[in-house]
């Protein structure tokens, strides 16, 4: 636990005791020393009195500010036992997911100024700005150090696509994981640095030349099931040898769970932050995918 402790940064721990008979807690000042944490306690309060499922609630808390603790340990197996526990957490597919769309938005509304397009390309402004809304993203979410890994890695190879060179994946991979080691060199012990590194690392070498070709959704989707099975058998041995266990259903979990969570529940749940009916929406959509879940996980 001190290893796992010292990997993570924290460097104390404590805890607060109500024993029975005394009197509550009581709030005795407010301040604006750590607005961030505020921010998140009141998103995790709002998301509690919305959505009356306290399960429910849970996912939804882990989702949007990173409280993996909401969820129930029941939730915990299934979502074991489906391969899809990556899901639940702050992980590098939610940030860079918020990073693609949030560099999309920034490039469109800066192509409406033709002062600032002469200023700097549309493209170089959305790259940087979709790696800064996303480095907001993972702290807003809990800073954690997937999150942090994913940000610095988006943030490497943001610099070296705006370089104007065309660099090799071999080198733009290992850049990005150089970094996060420089940055971070207490990653090499964690497991989900191997995972997210190898995942990615393969992503690229057998994506080489297989999105020029067809375009359209059909083509789309036989692109995310080529990559998950490439992905599903790639990444076996690394969790038999980090975590000895294996879901014998976890490709078809995450090719069903993967694109709900991703384009539906997770952007739901965020954009319920901003419009709280959404979180309803949200919650019926976490629903569904514990109805296709449970089963598998039996």
């Amino acid at each position: 636990y001190e290893l796992w402790a010292w990997e993570q940064g924290v460097q104390a721990t404590g805890y607060v005791v109500n024993a029975p008979g005394e009197a509550a807690p009581l709030r005795l000042s407010a301040g604006w020393s750590h607005p961030v944490e505020q921010a998140r306690e009141a998103t995790r309060a709002a998301i509690d009195r919305r959505v009356a499922d306290t399960r429910i609630a849970g996912v939804l808390a882990a989702l949007v500010v990173g409280d993996q603790s909401a969820i129930e340990r029941a939730d915990w197996d299934v979502f074991r036992a489906t391969g899809v526990a990556h899901l639940m957490s702050i992980s590098g597919l939610h940030v860079t997911l918020f990073a693609w769309l949030a560099g999309h938005v920034a490039g469109a509304l800066w192509r409406r100024s033709a002062r600032l397009m002469f200023m700097c390309p549309a493209q170089h402004a959305g790259l940087a700005g979709g790696v800064l809304l996303a480095a907001g993203y993972a702290l807003f979410s809990g800073w954690g150090v997937p999150a942090q890994r994913t940000v610095c890695m988006l943030a490497a190879v943001g610099m070296l696509g705006g370089s104007g060179l065309r660099w090799p994946w071999p080198a733009v991979w290992l850049g990005a994981c150089a970094v996060v080691v420089a940055l971070d060199p207490w990653a090499l012990t964690q497991a989900g640095f191997w995972l997210s590194s190898v995942a990615v690392g393969v992503l690229f070498a057998t994506d080489a030349g297989a999105a020029a070709g067809s375009r359209g959704m059909k083509a789309a989707v036989g692109r995310m099931l080529r990559e998950q099975v490439v992905l599903t058998f790639a990444l076996a041995p690394l969790g038999l040898l980090l975590f000895q266990q294996l879901s014998l259903v976890g490709l078809l979990a995450n090719v069903l769970a993967i694109p709900w969570v991703t384009l539906l529940v997770m952007p739901l749940a965020l954009l319920g932050t901003l419009f709280a009916p959404l979180w309803d929406l949200a919650s019926w959509a976490t629903q569904v995918l514990m109805l296709v879940l449970r089963p598998l996980a039996a």
